[in-house]
This record gives C-alpha cells, sequence and structure tokens, in this order.
C-alpha cells in the first residue's frame, strides 16, 4: 500500500480522534473570525486604498462564531510541544506517534469551562485587530464609504440618498409609531397616512432598503393609531349607542397606556432593532383592534360590537399569548351597556331613566309593535305589544335563551302592571336582596360561585316574599329595607341652627378637594402585561385555566337568568289563577266555544231551528212579541236574520246556561246570581266576504248558519294565555260544531217527516227509508266522534295539566315550583297545542280540506233530502217526484258516503299520519313540554263507530 498516495485510505491505521483538523493545519495560524479565511478576490481588487488600510486596524477576538479552545489547559498538563504544521502523509503519521494519549491524563486535571457567547454581549461588540472578509462587517464608516463612492461597486444605487444620524431617525420612528408627527414623517390629512419628508433616506450602515423596511412597522403603527384616534373622536360626537362608546374609551384607554409604557421603555435609548423589537406587541394589538373597529363601522349597533369582540376571543382560544385576556376586559367593558339592559329587563335592577313600556319605541332586543285582533263587531283593532327582535341578539346568546330571557322580562312587566303592590315589583325590595350582577366570568371557580349566587338569590327572594304577601303580616317580623321610608325633611319643619349647621356642612363638603382614584383599572394593568412592562404575577386564575369560550355566555348568565325566571314565572301564575280566574275563562270556551253544556246546546238548537217557536221576524217592519221566539231555519222567507232578530231569539240563552252551572252564592241577604258573562260573552256576526254572504243566503246550504259566532274579549291581562289566534281556532271550531248541531237536529226531523208520511200513506219506499237510517247513523257517528274523540279527550288532557298547574302554585313546598320554561309564555303554547290536536281530530287541520270537503258533500245530501221529505209532508210535493228525487240522492249519498270510508281507512293505514308532535317548543321540558298532546291518528275510532258491523264495506252500486 502506497501511503504517499492522497487518494488510497489508510484501511488499518488507527484514527486519532482528539487531533486537530487537516484543513486546520493547512491553513496555518487561522483568525477566530467566522470565515476569515475567504478571500474575495475580486472586492478587495476593486475597494479603494482607504478602506484596505481600514480594514488592517480591526480586529476579531469576540467574533459570535468563535470555538472554544477546549485544549488550552490540556496541552499545558500535557507538557507537549505545538503541533507541527503537515507537509505529507508521513509526516503526518509520524506526528501521531509522538502525539500524547488520552489515558494518560491525570485524574485531577482541571477542565476549562467553556465560554459560551450569547446576543446580549454583542450590544458593546467592538472588535478588535479582525480580519474583514465582508464589508458588512467592516464597520459603518467602511460601508458607507463603499455605497457613496461615485462608481457604486456594491451596485446599490444609494449614492443620490441623503443620509440621517442614526439617533435623529430612531427618534423619529419612534414618533412615527405613536402616531406622531416629526421632522423625517408628517401626517397627511387628505390621504390619512404618514408621509416621509425625503424621497430617499438612509443611516449610516444601512441602505434605502434596509431603512424602509425597519420603517414599515412604525409608518403601519402611525397610520392605525391615527385612524383609532379618529375613531374615538367621531363616535364621542356622533354615536349614541353605549357599546360604541364604551369600545371608543376603550381604544382610547390603549392609545393612553401605549404612549405610556412605550414612552417609559424608549426613554433609556435605544437602537432601531430594539425599536423594532418593542413595537412589535404594538402593532399585533394595533392591527386587531382596527380590524374590530372596522367590522364594527358597518353595522354600529351594541349587539354587532359585542359579536365581533367574541369572535375574536374565539379565534384566539389556543393562543398562548396575553391578547386573548386584553380582548376579555374589553368585551367586559364593551358588553356592560348591554347587561345592564338586560338586568333591567329582567327585573334585577330598576330601570335608569324613562321605564320601557308598550308606549315607546323599544329598546336593544325589545320592540313595540301593533297586535291585530277582531272585536265583537269583527273589526280588526290594533294593540301594542312586545316583540322579541333576533337580529338585535348577540351571537353568543342561543335563540332559545333569547326567547326566555324575553318572556322573563315580558311577564315581570305583566306583574308589574296589574299587580303593582307585589314585592317582586319594586325595584327597591329586589335591589334589599342583593341580586348577583350579570358579568362575563371566565374561569370555572367563577362559574361555580354565580350558580350559588344565584340559587341563594332564589332562595331569599322566595323567603321574602312568602313573608310579606301574607294577609295579616305578623308585627313581630321586622319590614324589608324597602319597606322603611328614607325620605325626611331636612328644612322645613326645623330649628334656625340646625338649618345653618346643616348649611355650614354642605360648604365645608364642596371646599374639600375632589377625589380622584388613581389606582389603574383591570384594562390598563392587562395592557402592560401584554407590551410587556407588568409583571405576571397578579395574573387570575381565569386567565391560566378557563371552560372553553363556547360555553362560558351560558355558565356566566344562565344560572342567574333562570333563578329569575323561576320567580316571575310563579308569581305571574299565582295572580293568574287567583286574582285574574283564569280557569273560570278557560272553562268558559269549553262550556260555550266547545258545547260542553248540553243545556246550551239544547237551548241553542230550540232557538235556531224548532219550527213549533214564534218567528222573531218582522212582519211590516214590526217585531212581533209574545212567548220564546226563534229564528226557524228552514222555515221562513227570509235568510239570514237581521241582528235585532238574533237579539231576540238567543236573548238569555248564554246567560242563563252559565247561571245554571254555578253555585248559589250566599250574600247577607237572601241569595243572588252572577249574570255577568265572563269576557262580555254574546252573540255576533261574523265578518264576510260578499262569497261568504251569498252562500249563507241560501237556507238550504250547509254554510246558512256560518254568519253567527260568539263574541269573547278576553279581560287584561288574560290576552297572554287567551290570544288572538287562538280565539280564532275556537271560532273555527264553533262553526263547525254549529255545523253538527243543525245536521242532528235535521236526521232527527227526518223520522218526524216519515210518521206524518205513513199516517196517511202506509207504503214505503226501501231508498228513502234506508237513506233515512243510513244518515241518521252516519251523523250521529260523527257527531259522537267530533264530541267525544276529538274535544273531550283532549280537553281533560288539557284539565289535567291544569290541576297539576295548580297543585303547584298551592303547594307549601318550597321545592315543588315552577321551571324557568314553565311561565306564560309556554303556557300560552299548550293551549294552543290542544285547539290544534282537537282541529286535527276534527278534520280542520290545512291539510285535511279534502277530507272535509267530502264530508260537507254529504251533509249537502242530507240537507236536500229533508228539503224534500219536508217537502212532501206539506203535500208540496208528489209521491212520484219525491222518490224519483229520493232515489236519485240516495245513490249519490251511497257513492259519496263509499269513498269516504275509503279515504278515512286510507288514513287509518297510512304510516306517519298523526303520531307527532305539533308546533313543539325548541326549549321542550318540564310542565308544557306537550309530549301527552301528540297528533294521534283517532281516524280508526271513526270507522269502528261508521262501519263496526262491516255494512259499508261492500262495493255500492251506481
Amino acid at each position: 500500500m502506497d501511503l504517499n498516495d492522497e487518494e488510497t485510505g489508510l484501511v488499518f491505521a488507527i484514527p486519532d480522534l482528539y487531533g486537530p483538523s487537516r484543513w486546520l493545519l493547512e491553513a496555518g495560524e487561522s483568525s477566530e473570525t467566522l470565515f476569515s479565511e475567504l478571500r474575495l478576490d475580486d472586492v478587495d481588487q476593486k475597494l479603494p486604498e482607504v478602506v484596505k488600510q481600514m480594514e488592517l486596524k480591526h480586529g476579531h477576538d469576540n467574533s459570535f462564531f468563535r470555538i472554544p479552545d477546549f485544549n488550552d489547559g490540556l496541552s499545558e498538563s500535557l507538557s507537549t510541544p505545538e503541533s507541527p504544521t503537515r507537509s505529507d502523509d508521513h509526516d503526518h503519521v509520524a506526528h501521531k506517534e509522538d502525539d500524547y494519549d488520552i489515558w494518560l491524563l491525570p485524574i485531577d486535571t482541571p477542565v476549562v469551562t467553556a465560554n459560551f457567547q450569547s446576543w446580549d454581549s454583542f450590544d458593546d461588540f467592538r472588535p478588535k485587530n479582525a480580519s474583514i472578509s465582508y464589508i458588512t462587517e467592516a464597520g459603518a464608516d467602511i460601508f458607507d464609504a463603499a455605497i457613496e463612492s461615485p462608481q457604486d461597486d456594491l451596485n446599490l444605487k444609494n449614492s443620490d440618498c441623503s443620509t440621517i444620524d442614526a439617533r435623529q431617525f430612531a427618534a423619529s420612528i419612534f414618533a412615527l409609531g405613536l402616531g406622531r408627527s416629526s421632522v423625517l414623517f408628517t401626517w397627511n390629512a387628505e390621504k390619512l397616512t404618514f408621509k416621509p419628508t425625503l424621497a430617499r433616506m438612509r443611516i449610516t450602515g444601512r441602505t434605502v432598503e434596509s431603512v424602509h423596511s425597519v420603517s414599515a412597522i412604525f409608518l403601519e403603527c402611525g397610520n392605525v393609531t391615527k385612524s383609532l384616534q379618529l375613531f374615538v373622536e367621531k363616535t364621542y360626537s356622533e354615536r349614541q349607542s353605549p357599546s360604541q362608546i364604551a369600545l371608543a374609551e376603550a381604544v382610547s384607554t390603549l392609545l393612553s397606556t401605549i404612549q405610556s409604557c412605550i414612552g417609559r421603555s424608549a426613554s433609556r435609548g435605544r437602537s432601531v432593532l430594539q425599536l423594532q423589537t418593542m413595537f412589535k406587541p404594538v402593532h399585533a394589538l394595533l392591527i386587531c383592534f382596527a380590524r374590530i373597529v372596522k367590522s364594527t363601522a358597518r353595522t354600529p349597533s351594541d349587539e354587532s360590537t359585542i359579536s365581533k369582540i367574541y369572535a375574536e376571543i374565539q379565534l384566539r382560544e389556543h393562543s398562548t399569548d396575553d391578547l386573548k385576556d386584553l380582548l376579555i376586559e374589553i368585551l367586559r367593558r364593551v358588553s356592560n351597556p348591554w347587561l345592564e339592559f338586560v338586568s333591567e329587563w329582567l327585573g334585577l335592577q330598576a330601570e335608569a331613566g324613562v321605564p320601557l313600556t308598550k308606549n315607546g319605541i323599544g329598546k336593544s332586543f325589545v320592540g313595540v309593535t301593533d297586535r291585530e285582533w277582531a272585536d265583537e263587531n269583527s273589526l280588526k283593532l290594533q294593540e301594542k305589544d312586545f316583540v322579541l327582535k333576533y337580529d338585535k341578539i348577540p351571537s353568543f346568546i342561543a335563540p332559545e335563551d333569547a326567547r326566555t330571557i324575553f318572556e322573563v322580562g315580558k311577564n315581570f312587566r305583566v306583574l308589574r302592571s296589574h299587580y303593582p303592590d307585589h314585592p317582586l315589583a319594586r325595584s327597591e325590595f329586589v335591589a334589599s336582596v342583593n341580586p348577583p350582577p350579570l358579568e362575563w366570568r371566565f374561569s370555572w371557580q367563577d362559574v361555580l360561585a354565580v350558580e350559588s349566587k344565584a340559587l341563594k338569590y332564589e332562595r331569599d327572594l322566595k323567603e321574602v316574599i312568602n313573608r310579606l304577601v301574607q294577609p295579616e303580616p305578623n308585627p313581630g317580623i321586622p319590614k324589608a329595607p324597602w319597606m322603611i321610608s328614607e325620605f325626611e325633611l331636612e328644612f322645613f319643619g326645623k330649628p334656625e341652627e340646625d338649618m345653618q349647621v346643616h348649611i355650614l356642612a354642605s360648604i365645608d363638603t364642596f371646599n374639600m378637594p375632589l377625589h380622584y382614584d388613581l389606582t389603574p383599572d383591570r384594562l390598563s394593568l392587562a395592557l402592560e402585561r401584554f407590551l410587556g412592562t407588568a409583571s405576571d404575577s397578579n395574573r387570575q386564575a381565569e386567565e391560566l385555566f378557563s371552560p372553553p369560550t363556547s360555553l362560558i355566555p351560558v355558565l356566566a348568565f344562565n344560572p342567574l337568568v333562570a333563578a329569575q325566571a323561576r320567580v316571575v314565572n310563579a308569581a305571574c301564575m299565582k295572580m293568574f289563577f287567583k286574582s285574574h280566574r283564569l280557569r273560570q275563562h278557560l272553562s268558559i270556551q269549553r262550556t260555550f266555544h266547545l258545547f260542553g253544556n248540553g243545556l246550551f246546546s239544547s237551548r241553542l238548537s230550540h232557538a235556531l231551528f224548532d219550527p213549533d217557536m214564534e218567528s222573531a221576524e218582522r212582519h211590516r217592519g214590526v217585531a212581533r212579541a209574545g212567548g220564546v221566539m226563534g229564528l226557524r231555519l228552514g222555515g221562513r222567507d227570509t235568510w239570514p236574520p237581521a241582528s235585532s232578530e238574533l237579539q231576540l231569539a238567543l236573548m238569555g240563552v248564554l246567560t242563563e246556561c252559565y247561571v245554571s252551572n254555578k253555585p248559589l252564592q250566599k250574600a247577607d241577604e237572601g241569595t243572588y246570581l252572577e249574570k255577568i258573562l265572563p269576557g262580555d260573552l254574546s252573540f255576533a256576526v261574523r265578518d264576510m266576504s260578499e262569497e261568504e254572504i251569498e252562500r249563507c243566503r241560501n237556507a238550504d246550504s250547509i254554510e246558512a248558519l256560518d254568519f253567527l259566532r260568539l263574541s269573547y274579549k278576553p279581560p287584561s291581562p288574560l290576552e297572554a294565555v287567551i290570544t288572538p289566534t287562538i280565539l280564532s281556532k275556537y271560532d273555527e271550531i264553533f262553526k263547525l260544531l254549529l255545523r253538527i248541531l243543525r245536521m242532528l237536529y235535521v236526521v232527527s226531523s227526518l223520522f218526524i217527516d216519515a210518521r206524518v208520511r205513513n199516517a196517511s200513506d202506509q207504503s214505503v219506499e226501501p231508498d228513502t227509508q234506508r237513506f233515512r237510517i243510513e244518515a241518521q247513523h252516519f251523523v250521529t257517528s260523527i257527531s259522537s266522534y267530533f264530541f267525544d274523540t276529538g274535544i273531550d279527550c283532549t280537553w281533560r288532557i288539557f284539565e289535567h295539566k291544569l290541576d297539576e298547574l295548580e297543585a303547584r302554585i298551592n303547594s307549601d313546598d318550597d321545592s315543588v315550583t315552577l321551571g324557568q320554561n314553565e311561565g306564560l309564555d309556554q303556557m300560552r303554547g299548550y293551549h294552543e297545542r290542544v285547539l290544534d290536536r282537537m282541529m286535527f281530530a276534527l278534520l280542520l287541520r290545512k291539510r285535511q280540506q279534502p277530507v272535509m270537503h267530502l264530508l260537507e258533500e254529504i251533509f249537502t245530501l242530507i240537507l236536500q233530502f229533508s228539503k224534500a221529505s219536508n217537502q212532501r209532508s206539506l203535500s208540496e210535493q208528489g209521491d212520484v217526484e219525491f222518490n224519483l228525487i229520493a232515489r236519485e240522492l240516495y245513490k249519490k249519498f251511497a257513492r259519496k258516503l263509499g269513498v269516504f270510508i275509503t279515504v278515512c281507512r286510507g288514513l287509518s293505514e297510512k304510516k306517519g299520519y298523526g303520531e307527532k308532535k305539533i308546533n313543539t317548543d325548541r326549549r321542550a321540558g318540564g310542565l308544557f313540554d306537550g309530549d301527552d298532546l301528540v297528533e294521534e291518528n283517532t281516524i280508526a275510532h271513526l270507522l269502528g263507530r261508521l262501519e263496526m258491523s262491516g255494512y259499508y264495506a261492500r262495493t255500492v252500486k251506481s
């Protein structure tokens, strides 16, 4: 093996693991500066002679990339001569043989600690006796000389720029970052931006491009600062939104804190790069606020402002900086006006300024609109009422939670308007219990504290309400603070000396200096912590560990809202059931609108259809007088009757039927009967179109009685539960039941006509007799299904719910109470679902119109047959003609009846017909969840009544 060949490796040679690199040995006494041995011939040849002379004066002992000399102590301990410079491979092998052995080192040889460098040591770095390879390392003077050279050897094209002193430039960009004008940068009011006074400028040791790159962050900070200042000024002068003003105040605090914090930090003199590092958190802070201000300027409302800041917090949920904590403080300030209004709306605190009433224009998410309803004369009336504006709800509030807040506030105002003496309606009383405020809570400890405070507030509130609403309060119980008068005359009725003392004390008070609270607020402390000028020793636990941002609104607000809802719901329900007798008004609807009183059905049937009663029709303009009068539908010349005839025929029917179900009330002398109906219940004429009036004029049509209706207006405040929509459903059911009442009277009169005819003629037509029997069976089956399955079964569910509700209200156990979703609005919804289930069973829903239309056609055929039979009994029609008409009507009747049975059978077998909740509340749960009001498929009950024997299963031949 040729050892002189450099290309041949020493396979069996033992490597010197601790020997120096041969590249270092070849370089000789190399410099300690990084890349110092690299020679750039082209640069060395082109630099002026003065530059080369200055290069020899600089050293590089403190170069950053210096390799620590680990062998200094080692070489001394071994006392070995320095390693000779290697000339070839043979000399190198010989040197290895004479080198020291690492295993011969003494045990107690001290090891010299390496000298590690840090970036801080380069602040005052001054290279000494260094061999410079790059011009940028040679110093600012050499770099400036190269740049200002007329030959432009570096091709930087900076020879025509202005050179600025570094200190003056640092002061200018510092002022620029704070939004101030300086010698080098001025504010352009037209273009709303800062402009440099010099087109091209640089500082010593830097090019124009590097200066522009450094000053970019300061320029953006200055522009954003100016825009935020303009936003503050514009908001204070033009805007009226409380949240916008709070945001402007927070931005003003932000700008003033930046001015003070950065001013203190930069007072010790900083370089350009240090200023750039200092302004990086300022830049991030200003950019974030500029984005928030820009987004809220498009929709300047309280809710949009709060939502934008909350969305910004969600974006930074997993960030590690302090900007999220700063935004939380901003959110607290900005949302405080909105939370104060929510507290006032819920009744947690007294309303500031003019109270919110239905005569106003509304505020925030509470609007006032005109609600239309019909009076007893079918005239459209309008009444103002509160409405919920979902577009005015912040994004972090769920729609169901917003609905709960709105309903609690609405119920609270109902209580305050109709029961002003109730303790809950007095703001002084509520304040005496110290309700917890609605505030943002961002830590688990605070969330748990909010829930415990809300439960304590609810217990204290119920305890004091139960104590103060007693009819005979115990004189030994101390009065609540709101019951003690706090007003006392201070001047009138007092001696002159006391008045003088009072005036002198007032003068002394005014002479005292004003007290300023110089303690920095949480926002200023958060800003200083973010800018790095304050310590983190006082950081709250909520800043270190908190629930998810999406759950914070629910955890922070819902416990107190739920507690207030339970108290207000219980108070309103007691007022409705005890003071305003809601149960009695609901019973009125069952008795008359739903024909729950048999006496009323009988009296109304005779007054409308009995031909033996004296007619109330005027004769030659003169009203008849005599015994009991009726309208005699079908036995008179003109139809419909006039309003005066309705009054004569139906006078006293409602009052007598209402009084018949009421127990006698004992007075001081004898007994008396209450004759005033609740809600001014009376008969009235329905407002109808021309087409509907034309159908009513035919006394033999099924629509002949559609003009008659019951007029009822619920007294205030019961319209919250018995709404115009509910009354319209009652009216629609009443119109159908009135038709059924007429059909029952008609089919029963068919056999009376048959007995009159059979008395003179013993022959009986089979189709005629079959028509009478089948018509009576059909009408009675339909009526029994409607009254029993459709109305009675559903109303019993409603009454059971009312019994359960009254039991909770009257319970002495504090644990039995109403939930937050068991208020007046939920009861109104439950009441409406009761009527919806009735209408579904009565075939009155919109999707059931074809079935109802088929039923009306069958009723029309029965009425036509009844008219022909009546004419035959009065000898106005011959037997042959009557038989032909009866035969033809029966064929149509049998065909229509067969189709009706087929449709009902198909509906009973249809999957998914019924068997679902209707209009279920999204906040379902509790007493009014609606699980017991499922739309059952009750058509099978009707089929069982119609064809239990299978009679209608046969094919009907035409």
